[in-house]
């Protein structure tokens, strides 16, 4: 397992590897004692950029590109705190409130199955039932509550620390701070097969890269890839969607980029596009992968979306993919800088 010193370290390493356009500061602090947190994680959402605050609560943080990216400001004991948009004008001052919910004092209901049954369903859905998925393993398993609930057939899952995985298939460990988990069954059941009909799975997400360069990794990551979610946001920001092996289409016929969204608001920013989707519903193909099937749903029609070179969008549940890109979970993950 890897110690606080060595993460520490990689982190340093990560920020100073890269040229860094894009830089914010800031200080945390107890929002009641005004006192600086040390040690506070500070990183990007679902990336491998972060730093920690030093004895006075401060932090420097940086991306090469400007982007959509919530930055997520994490201490033990404290309520985890979001900031989307953050600025780069002037010093943050983030006050963290003190966590006082106790997950080992809320009394449950009856609850029909075993830890171990519920726990292999947490993991299949939580990590994912691929290679990767399985590969994984959960370090502080023992720190994770599962709930099911009876009257809606939800199974749940909480946990007041981050939850740890050691991902050797693809090279990383990772925190993931979860703040919401339920699977939901058609039936009073674990049975996954036709049985779940809904899985929501939220939080923040931190990468540490443990790969050291090992090629047969970096190989497995770049087959992760292609065809995801990333991968096809990344495509659409730079309009070569066709030419990345994807193909569109928009009810039941052939489409292009230029038939899924008109661009508005173009020089906003060199690494940010303003987007505004012509339909409710695409289908997706990925040419590589057998012509697998994916569908992306907008929530907000009328809403003007933000893309940018990384393949993060706003608003953040405005689309929703389904079918083979909404198959993977954490195992399956890449950090939102991969590749950049």
């Amino acid at each position: 397992m890897l110690s606080l010193k060595r993460l520490m370290a990689l982190i340093f390493f990560l920020i100073g590897a890269v040229s860094m356009a894009q830089e914010i500061q800031g200080k945390v602090f107890d929002s009641n004692t005004k006192e600086p947190i040390v040690g506070a994680s500070v990183y990007f959402n679902a990336s491998s950029i972060g730093t920690i605050t030093d004895e006075e609560g401060n932090f420097k943080l940086g991306l090469p590109y400007e982007n959509n990216a919530i930055l997520v400001v994490r201490h033990i004991g404290y309520v985890t705190r979001k900031v989307i948009d953050p600025s780069t004008d002037s010093t943050l001052q983030l006050g963290l409130t003190e966590d006082i919910q106790n997950l080992s004092e809320v009394v449950l209901t009856s609850d029909p199955f075993t830890r171990k049954e519920k726990m292999k369903v947490f993991k299949l859905e939580f990590l994912g039932d691929t290679r990767a998925g399985r590969s994984c393993e959960i370090l502080n398993e023992d720190q994770i509550k599962l709930y099911f609930n009876s009257y809606n057939n939800t199974l749940e899952a909480y946990c007041e620390a981050p939850i740890k995985v050691r991902n050797g298939f693809m090279g990383y460990v990772i925190y993931f701070d979860i703040e919401e988990f339920k699977v939901s069954f058609r039936e009073k059941s674990l049975r996954r097969i036709d049985n779940i009909f809904h899985t929501l799975i939220d939080g923040s997400t931190q990468f540490f890269d443990v790969s050291e360069g090992d090629p047969k990794i970096l190989e497995r990551r770049e087959k992760a890839y292609l065809g995801s979610t990333v991968h096809f946001m990344r495509s659409c920001w730079h309009g070569d969607v066709e030419s990345q092996n994807f193909s569109l289409k928009r009810n039941f016929k052939e489409a292009s980029i230029k038939d899924m969204f008109n661009n508005v608001e173009e020089d906003v920013s060199k690494d940010l596009k303003k987007v505004r989707f012509l339909d409710k519903q695409f289908v997706i193909y990925f040419k590589n992968k057998g012509n697998y099937r994916s569908t992306l749903k907008i929530a907000e029609l009328d809403s003007i979306y933000s893309i940018d070179i990384y393949g993060n969008y706003t608003p953040y549940k405005g689309l929703v993919f389904g079918g083979y890109m909404a198959n993977f979970r954490i195992g399956d993950m890449l950090p939102m800088d991969y590749g950049m």
